[in-house]
């Protein structure tokens, strides 16, 4: 039976429903894993300090660093969307909580 991919980062990460896993990568040379993240939520977005829904603005691309995990470099691709409402917030992202060890890349 093959492993499904998706589904063990998407569970490794902590993704909510509103994040996909829509692509790994593996290069065993490397020791290097790339996993391309996608938003896929629609409609509203609430703002975490008033409570109000609101719509995406805008997004972004975002890359992360995590420099062992399953003893691999690794590399978390996405756009990030982000709203406008007491002030200018990004959707969650479960991969930068507290403790996780991912970093964001520079894109400089």
């Amino acid at each position: 039976m093959p492993l499904d991919y998706p589904d063990i980062f998407s569970a490794t990460l902590g993704l909510s429903e509103s994040w996909q896993v829509t692509d790994v990568q593996f290069t065993a040379e490397e020791k290097r894993l790339d996993i391309t993240l996608a938003y896929t939520a629609e409609g509203a977005v609430y703002c975490p300090l008033c409570g109000m829904p609101n719509s995406i603005s805008h997004s972004a691309d975002e890359t992360w660093y995590h420099s062992d995990f399953f003893c691999h470099a690794t590399y978390l691709h996405t756009r990030v969307p982000f709203f406008q409402c007491c002030s200018l917030q990004s959707v969650e992202r479960p991969w930068s909580r507290a403790g996780s060890k991912f970093s964001q890349e520079s894109l400089c």
